[in-house]
């Protein structure tokens, strides 16, 4: 078979496959819509009008049984009737009282002496390293962190601490607490040698 044989039979086919669709798309449509309405002469009435007769049952009642059914128990086996439960009030429960308010907190530190408690905990930051005595003056060696300081008698360390008093065992230094005005003491004890 050539290839203008194959398109004339698939033109062909296509060709009676149209006619035989188009054959039963006429021979299911009805040719009269309303075939009432053609032959009465009188029009339907409107649908809102229409009622349900009597004889056809409300599909909206609900269906009551006389004697309910266990359709799991066994065959053969007695059935038990299950009474319908009667609603029992519920006993009534003395309310609990609430329970009395907690007592109230005792005050807090004020603030002037949360601000002394932090001027000492600066203070207490310093450590001792020695003390070297030059000319009947003492000089004590002292650290706060990674900065070394040789501070005099009387001198201030940055610019806030005071170097109170250097004796051999320790050094007393002091600050003036901002918020109150009052100075705060600290005594830092000579650091031991730990080199061994």
């Amino acid at each position: 078979m050539t290839n203008q044989q194959k398109w004339l039979v698939l033109g062909g086919l296509l060709l009676a496959w149209g006619g035989v669709t188009i054959f039963q798309m006429s021979d299911s449509m009805p040719t009269n819509p309303l075939p009432h309405a053609a032959t009465s002469g009188t029009s339907l009435p409107p649908i809102k009008d229409l009622e349900l007769a009597n004889a056809f049952p409300n599909p909206r009642q609900t269906a009551t049984f006389s004697i309910p059914r266990n359709i799991f128990a066994p065959l053969g086996m007695s059935q038990i009737v299950a009474r319908p439960e009667t609603h029992r009030a519920a006993p009534t429960r003395p309310t609990p009282e609430a329970p009395p308010p907690p007592p109230p907190a005792p005050p807090g530190p004020s603030a002037a002496d949360l601000a002394g408690q932090r001027a000492r905990e600066q203070l207490n930051q310093f450590r001792f390293l020695g003390y070297l005595t030059k000319g009947g003056e003492s000089q004590a060696f002292l650290t706060n962190g990674q900065a070394i300081y040789i501070a005099k008698q009387g001198e201030m360390l940055e610019g806030r601490v005071q170097v109170h008093k250097i004796e051999p065992e320790t050094v007393v230094l002091s600050t003036q607490v901002l918020e109150t005005g009052t100075h705060v003491q600290a005594t830092i004890p000579l650091t031991p040698d730990t080199s061994g």
